[in-house]
């Protein structure tokens, strides 16, 4: 290093956190470290006074390589560089030496302390005279946004991103938005119109400048990263047009199939075309295309020949789209399980909210099988559903205030494991004992059967200490919950962790609610777990209000400097980096034959150079040599003598 580039030595106190145990005074002799052209110690080099001292010393001393031994790279790295580039270097001519967590805090020996951050020092003076330049490109944020999820998660994120000036792309699985509560009639606590209460966003959302609907569409492929999202989604066709739909009805009348419907909770039937459920928004007819007869190859074109508008088509192929935006809100919902039992009368709380929906397969009646109301109702939770926490609680005390309505001499049964305080529902738990009904302490255990082949069912309920038996004419049951279809794949193309029900972390940290682990990725409401809807429409702002505060208009994003690059002449183009970049940014060169990884959607992560079979990329500021170099003195024996 004689003839070398200067390198500085800068050991820092850390204020009294450094040099209990480490030996500060041995390491920063000056004849230890013949390398140096300087070495020097300060109390508090990230303070103020010491950047300035830094910058002075730097620019005093022709120094044109710098080491900091001191605290962790992920603490003042940045602040380290802004140094350097203050003083007129490249900021990555910095090397920094961890001796505060790796050494000092961990204890133990001074000897031993010492030798280790001697050593870790002397790989960071060895690893620095190889840096190269790298220039850092700031580009323009996107403060654009996708949501993908038209339920009131995803509703509430829009709106809020939109009434601050942002093009938002929502873009729904369903042909309709509101997801499960615009399949409701009331809502917990204050039983309200759930259509009134949710139609007034619905409308906004549909028709507000700044924000563009997509139904039917999944999100197929992601690039890049916070602030340059590139995102593909593939739209299912409608079959019909809604520009020119009125819903009328008249291509239902004309279709010849019927099928279960899974929006009638399974308890009516649907035709191959009609509009998706009564109010819906968009208010269009849509194609089954599973049950459609034309879909199937058999020659049917009953519904193109009825439709008075013209606004039928059974063209089938999907389309594609592109949106370019700075960050994601995945508000994809939940779901429940299917019912306990093959009984027509044990239902889940969804069929049940169906049944009591005026428009619902019975009109708003409930009614058993057998075409008579219900003496006896039990309405229960699983042990796995009271685990959701709030929303099954809330679902089964909803729905026992609309029986204590609907059925004023039935007796009902609510079992649910011991009543716990929770906000919002002691109110209606004791109005509802006051109707008389009964409250039991055990949760539902295995199926639903009947006790008698024409007399009433029969569920075991587990109340921890014994098992007992319950009859009822019809057992509702509040089934645990599961992501939505797709979230799990969603996911998986941001490279965010699901858990084993599909569902999403929210939180980057206690700190940052409806932020997932990837920077521009929020979770909102049932994308996380099961939400109440109030929960559902705090986090849809939530999330929204974190995009709002990190991309502004008219700001930059500063590039990450440190990329990888591919050698063409060694790469064999096997693809195994493109499979491994998390941000989507390798390609293939169809005229090299090789890969090509996009400079601007690089995030300098290095995972594509260690995947890289043959040795083809480099990943700039960790290239094999640096490292080689850091190895070589952290462990050769000559590290004894600090040089």
């Amino acid at each position: 290093m004689e003839e070398g580039p200067a390198v500085g030595l800068i050991f820092c106190r850390c204020g009294p956190n450094i040099g209990q145990v480490v030996r500060l005074g041995d390491l920063a002799l000056g004849g230890a470290w013949p390398g140096a052209a300087l070495v020097a110690t300060h109390d508090v080099l990230c303070s103020p006074e010491g950047r300035e001292w830094l910058a002075r010393t730097i620019r005093e001393r022709a120094l044109d390589r710098v080491v900091v031994a001191g605290c962790s790279p992920r603490e003042h790295q940045g602040t380290f560089q802004d140094v350097l580039r203050e003083a007129g270097l490249n900021p990555f001519r910095l090397q920094m030496a961890n001796i505060r967590e790796q050494c000092e805090w961990l204890g133990g020996p001074p000897d031993v302390a010492t030798e280790k951050a001697r050593r870790l020092v002397a790989a960071a003076m060895a690893r620095v005279v190889s840096h190269e330049d790298l220039v850092q490109e700031e580009v323009p944020c996107n403060p654009d946004a996708l949501v993908v999820g038209g339920g009131v998660a995803g509703l509430s994120a829009a709106l809020t991103l939109a009434q601050k000036g942002r093009s938002v792309l929502v873009l729904e699985r369903s042909h309709a938005l509101g997801g499960r509560v615009a399949l409701l009639d009331e809502t917990f606590p204050g039983m309200e119109c759930a259509s009134c209460f949710l139609e007034p966003a619905l409308d906004r959302v549909l028709h507000h400048p700044n924000i563009r609907v997509v139904t039917g569409a999944e999100v197929s492929d992601v690039k890049g990263y916070f602030g340059r999202f590139t995102v593909t989604y593939t739209v299912r066709p409608r079959g019909v047009d809604p520009g020119l739909c009125i819903g009328c009805g008249t291509c239902t009348a004309a279709c010849p199939v019927e099928t279960e419907d899974p929006l009638a909770g399974r308890l009516s039937k649907r035709k191959a075309i009609q509009v998706p459920y009564a109010g819906c928004l968009p208010f269009a007819s849509a194609i089954h295309w599973e049950s459609c007869l034309n879909a199937r190859g058999e020659a049917c074109d009953a519904c193109t020949a009825a439709c008075p508008f013209g606004a039928v088509s059974l063209n089938r192929e999907p389309s594609t789209g592109t949106f370019e935006c700075g960050a994601v809100v995945l508000a994809t919902g939940y779901e429940c399980a299917g019912a306990p039992s093959d009984e027509p009368d044990a239902l889940t709380c969804f069929q049940l909210e169906r049944m009591l929906h005026p428009n619902g397969p019975t009109g708003g009646k409930v009614r058993l099988a057998s075409g008579e109301a219900p003496a006896s109702v039990l309405l229960a939770l699983t042990a796995r559903s009271r685990s959701d926490g709030e929303t099954g609680w809330q679902e089964i005390l909803k729905l026992a205030h609309r029986l204590s309505d609907k059925l004023p001499g039935a007796v009902l049964t609510v079992a649910g494991g011991a009543p716990l305080p929770r906000d919002g529902t002691d109110g209606t738990a004791a109005e509802l004992r006051a109707r008389g009904v009964r409250y039991l302490p055990g949760t539902l255990r295995g199926g639903v059967r009947r006790a008698a082949p024409k007399g009433p069912l029969a569920a075991v309920l587990d109340d921890g200490e014994g098992l007992s038996e319950v009859e009822a004419d019809m057992v509702v049951v509040h089934t645990h919950a599961l992501s939505s279809p797709g979230a799990a794949e969603l996911a998986s193309l941001l490279r965010i962790p699901a858990d084993d029900r599909g569902f999403l972390p929210d939180r980057a940290s206690p700190f940052e609610p409806g932020s997932s682990p990837v920077l521009g990725v929020g979770v909102a409401g049932g994308a996380a777990g099961p939400r109440t809807i109030t929960e559902s429409i705090r986090d849809g702002a939530a999330a929204a209000a974190r995009v709002l505060s990190r991309l502004v208009p008219g700001e930059t994003l500063t590039l990450e400097a440190a990329v990888s690059r591919v050698d063409a002449e060694r790469c064999s183009g096997c693809g195994v980096c493109r499979s491994a970049c998390p941000f989507g940014a390798i390609t293939r060169d169809a005229v090299l034959e090789a890969s090509h990884i996009e400079a601007a959607l690089c995030h300098g992560c290095g995972t594509c150079a260690a995947a890289c079979p043959s040795g083809a990329i480099v990943a700039h500021h960790f290239r094999k040599g640096q490292i080689r170099l850091e190895l070589e003195a952290l462990l050769a024996p000559e590290s004894l003598k600090g040089g």
